[in-house]
């Protein structure tokens, strides 16, 4: 899940609340109204919106937007037993598949919205309709078909042969309708790997207790120009590897951003004989810049 924010206010609404299925692709696009965008409304929107039709997801994959890092929010997952799983921090590829669809929706919105771009809201329905009724190219199904087992008709009369709405709701849970489907996942993430892996390097093995330099292009400092800005923060010692391509780092308390970090961001600190080695129980200098 994700939000598209700063839309023109259409029916009170200037933001929308994009959630996808990860497995059959099912999504939803949900306006937010101005002064309903606290994680409590979040929670109300997601049980009549989602959670009915659906029912409870066993994770979620989303940014750290405040909303979802709210105690509330937070309560909610737990007593629901759905477990976060928050993005990187300057890691926007952790969740491309909600990147990808938020530019189809805006270009959606971009070539049917009026003049005066204050009816996106009355949009949404066929927007929505559309997209899960279109074939995808992750299984070459449509996310309807992969959840009731049939397409709705999107105009009638769709047909003159006799159709069985049950038997094609029941085929549904036929294994063989997920198991191809589990093959065109498997087929599209093999395309991805193919076009991806060759430019790809081995991960470090980062263990805990490295010194790291932390890549500064993402981080905003109260230096005037950027280009005479430092290029690397730190050394900062690694706390825990929370996976091959993450780790978490040992930041100063004055840093407000999250510390866990894909390796792309981080080279390995090297020590030099004109210098002695950092001690990380320092806070740095550049903490007071950031």
């Amino acid at each position: 899940m994700d939000f598209i924010t700063e839309l023109p206010v259409s029916e009170g609404c200037d933001q929308l609340w994009v959630i996808i299925d990860r497995f059959t692709k099912m999504a939803h696009f949900l306006p937010l109204r101005t002064e309903g965008k606290t994680a409590a409304d979040l929670a109300v929107i997601f049980a009549r919106e989602v959670w009915k039709y659906h029912g409870l997801p066993a994770d979620i994959v989303s940014d750290r937007d405040f909303r979802f890092t709210s105690e509330t929010w937070k309560e909610f997952l737990r007593l629901s037993g759905i477990r976060p799983r928050m993005s990187m921090a300057f890691h926007p590829q952790t969740d491309g598949q909600m990147e990808q669809l938020n530019q189809t929706i805006e270009t959606y919105l971009q070539a049917f919205v009026g003049k005066e771009q204050d009816d996106w809201v009355r949009l949404l329905p066929m927007a929505e309709f559309t997209y899960n009724h279109s074939t995808t190219t992750g299984n070459g199904m449509s996310p309807f078909y992969a959840n009731y087992g049939f397409h709705p008709a999107a105009m009638n009369p769709t047909s003159t042969e006799p159709l069985n709405p049950a038997s094609q709701v029941y085929a549904h849970w036929m294994h063989a309708v997920h198991d191809e489907f589990r093959k065109g996942l498997k087929e599209a993430q093999e395309r991805m790997r193919r076009y991806t892996d060759p430019a790809r390097k081995e991960p470090p093995a980062y263990q805990v207790g490295d010194m790291l330099m932390l890549n500064g292009r993402n981080i905003k400092t109260h230096h005037p120009t950027k280009k005479l800005d430092h290029k690397n923060h730190g050394p900062f010692q690694i706390e825990k590897t929370a996976s091959p391509l993450t780790v978490r780092l040992g930041l100063p308390r004055k840093w407000k951003i999250h510390n866990v970090f894909h390796v792309s961001l981080l080279e390995p600190y090297r020590t030099s004989e004109h210098r002695a080695p950092p001690d990380p129980s320092k806070v740095l200098p550049e903490a007071d810049d950031i």
